[in-house]
């Protein structure tokens, strides 16, 4: 899980004031937004879809995260996102979150989240679509079904 060669796609972050907590690092909250944005990053900018217009919505069903090592303030960070498994109705998500200070890379957090499609309207779960299967495997180097 800690290979980072096997990942496609990463953001950069900077770390904010307003992330610390009273120890003088990030609060471990924090973390959900920093996954949260590289999660919707990918979504957007990889496979092309808007969660704001997307016939096809998902919700988060599961997160385990690992944390590693602390962030503090000033530290780079890189989230290194990527989709490793399909499912009927469901894909999950492995996600790193790495400092990168003068090329030092550690890594911060490991992360798994599986995400659920959903219908809001009818409160009932749905299968992934092909469309959505295609772009992960036409993207990913290595995806499990």
């Amino acid at each position: 899980m800690n290979d980072l060669s096997i990942f496609e796609y990463k953001i950069q972050m900077n770390v904010r004031f307003s992330d610390l907590d009273a120890m003088g690092h990030v609060n471990n909250a924090k973390y959900l937004t920093y996954l949260e944005d590289a999660r919707i990053s990918y979504l957007n900018n990889i496979l092309n879809l808007s969660e704001a217009s997307l016939e096809y919505q998902a919700v988060i069903a599961k997160i385990d995260i690992n944390f590693l090592n602390q962030i503090k303030l000033g530290d780079k960070l890189e989230i290194y996102t990527r989709i490793f498994k399909l499912g009927k109705k469901s894909f999950d998500f492995e996600m790193l979150i790495v400092i990168n200070n003068n090329g030092e890379k550690v890594i911060a957090s490991s992360s798994i989240t599986k995400m659920v499609g959903f219908n809001y309207k009818t409160q009932q779960t749905l299968m992934l679509p092909g469309y959505f299967r295609k772009a992960v495997r036409d993207y990913e180097k290595e995806v499990e079904e």
